[in-house]
């Protein structure tokens, strides 16, 4: 009974709300050098060093290389330019032929040949085409065939050309050896083409 008493006693009162309690921190003390654990210093192996470091991994990275597939392209044919061969044209000699037809301006032809008349005695001449000069066979008069008429280009002359067999016609029969030997030596060996320089007192038959 005095118990219930007390408790409905406390519980006619205000209840009252008191400041909390101070809280002491207690320091935490630090231990002392001996209670800390014991380190012990490790040597560090000096980096300067005349051999490359060797680095090792601890782990091993898989790398997968990625392969792009390549298209596959023609391959390249070198195409060779053709050489160019520049071949100069060389100029082929001249025949004895030529060399005297060269010396005939204006020729035309008689076909057939026609006769001429030299009253007084003219002189005949021949072209030596390896000397380039004419040399002097003999001399004519009377009739004589020309075969072709022409302007001598050296002396701008007309003159007349005359075939002429070796020491038979016109009675030159015994011409000059050295004469008959540029004419061998020029390949004529039984006529040549002879000329005579055309004056007033030559004309036809």
């Amino acid at each position: 009974m005095l118990l219930m008493v007390l408790v409905l006693a406390g519980c006619g009162r205000p209840l009252q709300i008191g400041a909390p309690s101070p809280v002491v921190v207690q320091p935490t003390r630090l231990p002392t050098d001996a209670a800390l654990p014991s380190i012990s210093a490790t040597s560090v192996p000096s980096i300067v060093s005349n051999t490359p470091a060797t680095v090792e991994l601890t782990a091993t990275a898989t790398i997968t290389p990625t392969v792009t597939a390549a298209t596959p392209t023609m391959p390249l044919t070198a195409t060779r330019t053709p050489a160019v061969i520049v071949v100069p044209l060389t100029q082929m000699p001249e025949t004895n032929e030529q060399r005297w037809r060269a010396q005939e301006q204006d020729r035309k032809v008689n076909d057939p040949p026609r006769i001429y008349i030299a009253p007084n005695a003219v002189t005949l001449w021949w072209y030596d085409p390896l000397l380039n000069q004419p040399v002097q066979i003999g001399s004519i008069s009377g009739e004589f065939p020309v075969q072709a008429e022409f302007v001598l280009r050296g002396a701008q002359q007309a003159a007349l050309e005359v075939p002429y067999r070796i020491n038979n016609d016109f009675g030159l029969t015994a011409i000059s050896e050295a004469v008959r030997g540029r004419m061998k030596a020029a390949g004529y060996t039984q006529s040549v083409e002879a000329y005579v320089l055309r004056t007033a007192d030559i004309h036809p038959k």
